[in-house]
């Protein structure tokens, strides 16, 4: 098992934004010129210099963003089959601005996890390495965005935790754990998720028609051995998520991705 955590070093700052988990449209699939087309219809905006893949990531996340009237978009195509053409779809450009507190909830309750779902979930009031442990929902409220969950260790109590001490497992489509990257992972014969960094480029499968990354090699923090040596280990993508402030990202920054003028 690891060592005490030691202080880190300031990481530098990056453009890249990982792929939106409740978003089950990928866009990662379509074809640049749709993309483009979606930006400037949507007034999405970008950096300049912006590769495809950040051009997905900022159409993902601004689609999961826009609050839709469901009973206006489904009149308006029912009005199409029927060969109507008085119905205007009304465009919103998003402004950037953060969603309103209601929207964020309505959000959150749309992806929470559900009951038998397994989690990470945060059962300490530190941020001590191992903070995080595997744990599975029992319940999620809506109301006050709290979770009942089970450590998968001990099932014989539940632990009442807040919206942002519980993050959904990897999916391993997501596409945001590239060499370099830090996450926790969860340290081999334990049930504890741990810092560490993916220390290899991760190898894409073709899961029927989703590509898909099955296992993560990582190095642990604190995993030295008797050499001073840090060993790659091999842990299920599953079991491999982001760091929280990763995870937890800010509402204002879904679209805000060109940083212009900074």
């Amino acid at each position: 098992q690891p060592k005490q955590p030691r202080r880190s070093s300031g990481k530098k700052t990056s453009h890249c934004r990982p792929y939106p988990r409740g978003v089950g449209l990928d866009f990662r699939k379509l074809a640049g010129l749709t993309l483009f087309q979606y930006v400037d219809h949507h007034g999405v905006q970008l950096r300049p210099e912006a590769p495809p893949s950040e051009l997905a990531v900022a159409v993902a996340r601004h689609f999961e963003a826009m609050e839709v009237e469901e009973h206006a978009c489904i009149g308006g195509f029912l009005s199409r089959l029927e060969g109507r053409t008085d119905y205007n779809r009304e465009t919103t450009h998003y402004d950037g601005r953060a969603a309103p507190p209601a929207a964020k909830k309505r959000r959150r309750s749309k992806w929470a996890a559900r009951p038998g779902e397994q989690v990470a979930a945060k059962v300490t009031r530190t941020d001590e390495n191992g903070s995080w442990i595997l744990a599975s929902v029992q319940r999620f409220y809506a109301e006050t965005e709290t979770y009942d969950v089970q450590d998968e260790d001990d099932t014989t109590k539940l632990i009442r935790l807040p919206w942002s001490h519980v993050m959904r497992l990897s999916t391993g489509a997501e596409g945001c754990f590239h060499k370099g990257v830090d996450c926790m992972a969860i340290f081999p014969e334990t049930t504890s998720f741990y810092r560490a960094k993916v220390s290899k480029s991760p190898v894409w499968k073709l899961s029927r028609t989703t590509p898909m990354i099955e296992e993560v090699i990582v190095k642990f923090e604190d995993d030295d051995d008797e050499n001073g040596r840090t060993p790659h280990r091999r842990v299920p993508s599953r079991y491999v998520i982001p760091i929280p402030p990763k995870y937890f990202y800010e509402e204002s920054e879904d679209v805000d991705l060109h940083l212009s003028g900074k």
